[in-house]
């Protein structure tokens, strides 16, 4: 199993095509689809909108892992530990007061899966320290 971590052949453009589907998926329930519903009852647009810009940073994230660089590794995994903390409070807080409505169950949805690949991700960027900052030269 521990040679699944190592990030050599495929696993870039796997990691890179995980973190494109949080980033869709993230703007797809965050923006397209309460604008829609928004739109076919009449409200204002932007009433259910949930405002998050991390697709930003996972799309960076899977640009720099078809591309590595040293920003690969330090970027990354402070990309990875602010994602951690930050869903971990998210999550530890929602499930003290659920509320299950569509709104909240698919962000809580999204979490978990955004949750799952940032803990993979973390210990793919650190079982491959090494590779990226010694044999990866900026």
């Amino acid at each position: 199993m521990k040679s699944f971590f190592i990030l050599k052949n495929k696993l870039p453009i796997i990691i890179s095509s995980w973190l494109i589907f949080i980033a869709a998926w993230t703007i797809l329930i965050k923006f397209i689809f309460p604008v829609l519903y928004a739109l076919n009852y009449g409200e204002n647009i932007t009433k259910y909108i949930m405002w998050d810009f991390w697709w930003i940073a996972h799309l960076w994230l899977a640009y720099s892992f078809l591309n590595i660089t040293r920003n690969t590794y330090f970027i990354g995994l402070i990309i990875c530990i602010f994602e951690l903390i930050i869903i971990i409070y998210k999550l530890y807080i929602f499930f003290i007061f659920p509320q299950w409505t569509i709104w909240e169950t698919n962000w809580m949805i999204n979490k978990i899966f955004v949750l799952i690949l940032f803990i993979f991700i973390t210990k793919i960027l650190v079982s491959n320290k090494n590779y990226i900052l010694k044999i990866i030269k900026n």
